[in-house]
């Protein structure tokens, strides 16, 4: 029984990667909720919580939450996720969402304008700023340079929430790439393809202002939903992994900007549903 329900979970993540990739509100649903989404779990276990609770913010086991002094209140409202055994086998893994407990969910910090949030960001930034007048090559107001390891931004905006999607589609080139070469070293795919992230890196642009409480740039094109469910299940983990990398540097830049002046860190999917084990 036990197996079973493990493929049925895997099969569930398989059917829905698909479905979040045949559309731009399909993807945007996703996008919405890895923005709000805090635990660090795989992306397929994000799925599978989406499958569950389109609400989530932060899910752990009962013993985790309690090592936390939070108790959970219903234990009926059961999560399945998928963790690997010491055998190196599959098992179901029962989580909770902190909204069904008596802890406190921890919130995003949210930017007063995009103009703040700009600076942020120009602060975060993964390797070197240079800035030159405009135009660069292609007419691009910002382009990341692999060869320089330098991201080159104009000062030919004319909208601050421009400035943070030129610099957020960078921000997701630069750690595409990287996980990309990592993947190649490994055997595992193909060379990095600037073409095929372009519209990665706009769905990152996305989930992160969304996150941050920044208006975010539209999404008109998605991924068409082509080759295996691996393959599919690839994509979204390369964007969920770019967008808690940059959040990651905007968060932690944030917390030495308030210890520097000495304030407290406080911060402000299908219709199927996922696969239930010993439920009605």
């Amino acid at each position: 029984m036990a197996d079973d329900f493990v493929k049925q979970l895997y099969d569930y993540v398989d059917g829905t990667v698909k479905y979040y990739l045949e559309s731009a509100d399909n993807l945007k649903g996703f996008l919405s909720f890895l923005a709000r989404f805090r635990s660090n779990v795989s992306t397929r276990n994000k799925i599978l919580t989406m499958g569950y609770n389109l609400a989530a913010t932060d899910v752990r086991t009962k013993e985790a939450w309690e090592k936390q002094g939070v108790s959970v209140n219903d234990e009926s409202a059961m999560i399945y996720n998928i963790q690997q055994n010491k055998e190196g086998g599959y098992s179901e893994r029962v989580m909770y969402d902190v909204s069904v407990t008596d802890g406190n969910p921890v919130l995003y910090e949210r930017f007063p304008s995009a103009g703040f949030f700009a600076e942020r960001l120009i602060l975060s930034s993964p390797c070197p700023i240079v800035f030159h007048e405009p135009p660069l090559v292609d007419n691009r107001r910002a382009s990341y340079d692999p060869e320089k390891g330098i991201i080159e931004v104009t000062c030919g905006y004319k909208r601050e929430e421009h400035v943070c999607y030129g610099l957020l589609r960078e921000y997701s080139h630069f750690y595409l790439r990287e996980n990309q070469m990592q993947m190649v070293g490994k055997g595992k795919t193909d060379e990095y393809d600037r073409d095929r992230h372009a519209i990665e890196t706009l769905a990152i642009s996305y989930g992160i202002c969304v996150r941050y409480g920044i208006e975010p740039p539209e999404i008109e094109a998605v991924h068409p939903p082509e080759g295996k469910p691996r393959d599919l299940l690839r994509i979204l983990e390369g964007m969920d992994r770019a967008i808690q990398k940059i959040s990651k540097r905007i968060d932690e830049e944030g917390m030495e900007q308030r210890r520097f002046i000495g304030q407290e860190s406080e911060v402000n999917q299908p219709k199927e549903r996922a696969p239930a084990q010993g439920r009605g």
